[in-house]
């Protein structure tokens, strides 16, 4: 049984994607090892709820906009996304609890602590990257950012003892092209209810859903909202999941009677494996895009834009429902014709393509 410290950007919890993932990740590795979890919180986020005997947190970093101001301009030189968990305080007490304890392994999850990284010398290291934030940053403020972003990126990322891991064949060859960093693929993680959630019917609504505090899907939500939504047949039925919701995009959907916004819901996979069809209206960001992989895993097609589908493997193809612009996203709305057979396929591919996780099977091995 090894010992593993784990240091996470965010609470570990079902409230969005990267989080969960960590959240299944941690309980996965913990299965066999003991897990010492350090993690940083704001004072709105939800608590960690701790699901094994082997998960010990020892510190949780408190988080808000002036300690990321204040951590920003102590290292201006570095692009703040990656600076604003880091301190010099921190990294003393990430230096000492290395010193007393004999890890085996040392895993930073999501780029913003991989700054950390740099300065712990430890043999065993693994930094986990959910997105690459050059990316993200080349489409968003006119790329303007880009180069001060490639230029930090590069610089977390020069590590000789760091193991890198990746969600994405995409995002694999653009770490290499980029930075000439070697990653691994990892496979994502499903909750069981997805695993275990089977497409009865083709209902008669879409579906919208994510993590809506995102701005990238909230403008894009937005945006589909403004330029779409009142354009799509008067039959057109679109129910909303997932938390985080603006008031004022509340209040605008609000106006539409079609328009049904259901929240954070502990299980929604049934809801969406009978859809017509989930509806990815993102035109920002980076990484795969989990509620997309999550969608097809239900058996549900998607119709999305080229950033929606980015990284997802070419087996799925055949679901994914390309549009990039508001003439397209109205007539593949209005137009679609699922049958349930088509769902029925859909879900027995991904059960026959699912992936044992690399970075737990890294660190049994190691």
């Amino acid at each position: 049984m090894k010992r593993i410290l784990f240091v996470t950007a965010f609470v570990p919890s079902k409230t969005s994607a990267g989080e969960n993932f960590s959240r299944q990740l941690i309980n996965d590795i913990a299965k066999n090892n003991l897990i010492d979890l350090v993690f940083f919180k704001y004072s709105f986020d939800c608590d960690y709820i701790n699901e094994s005997e082997n998960i010990t947190v020892i510190r949780q970093f408190k988080n808000s906009r002036l300690i990321k101001i204040i951590n920003s301009m102590m290292l201006p030189i570095v692009f703040p996304l990656f600076t604003v968990r880091f301190n010099v305080f921190r990294l003393i007490f990430l230096r000492k609890l290395i010193r007393e304890n004999q890890y085996d392994i040392i895993l930073f999850d999501f780029s913003q602590t991989f700054l950390f990284a740099k300065f712990i010398n430890h043999p065993k290291i693994i930094l986990n990257c959910h997105d690459v934030i050059a990316q993200r940053y080349s489409r968003i403020y006119k790329g303007m950012l880009n180069p001060f972003v490639i230029k930090s990126e590069k610089y977390i990322f020069n590590n000789s003892n760091a193991k890198v891991f990746c969600h994405s064949v995409k995002d694999q060859k653009l770490l290499e092209s980029t930075y000439s960093v070697q990653p691994q693929v990892t496979s994502l993680y499903y909750d069981k209810f997805v695993k275990e959630t089977f497409p009865l019917c083709v209902g008669n609504y879409f579906v919208l859903f994510a993590n809506w505090k995102r701005s990238d899907n909230s403008n894009g939500l937005r945006w589909f909202l403004h330029y779409v939504f009142p354009y799509l047949d008067n039959d057109v039925k679109i129910k909303i999941i997932g938390p985080g919701l603006s008031i004022k995009l509340l209040q605008g959907i609000k106006k539409y009677q079609n328009l049904d916004y259901l929240g954070f819901i502990e299980n929604p996979y049934q809801i969406i494996s009978n859809a017509k069809a989930l509806i990815s209206p993102l035109f920002t960001g980076a990484g795969i895009k989990v509620k997309v992989m999550e969608s097809l895993a239900c058996g549900t097609h998607v119709i999305g834009t080229k950033i929606s589908f980015e990284g997802i493997p070419e087996i799925f193809d055949k679901y994914m429902i390309h549009t990039e612009n508001q003439k397209e996203f109205i007539a593949k709305i209005n137009n679609i014709n699922i049958q349930l057979s088509d769902k029925e396929d859909l879900k027995e591919i991904f059960l026959e393509s699912n992936m044992k996780n690399k970075i737990k099977a890294f660190i049994d091995e190691n």
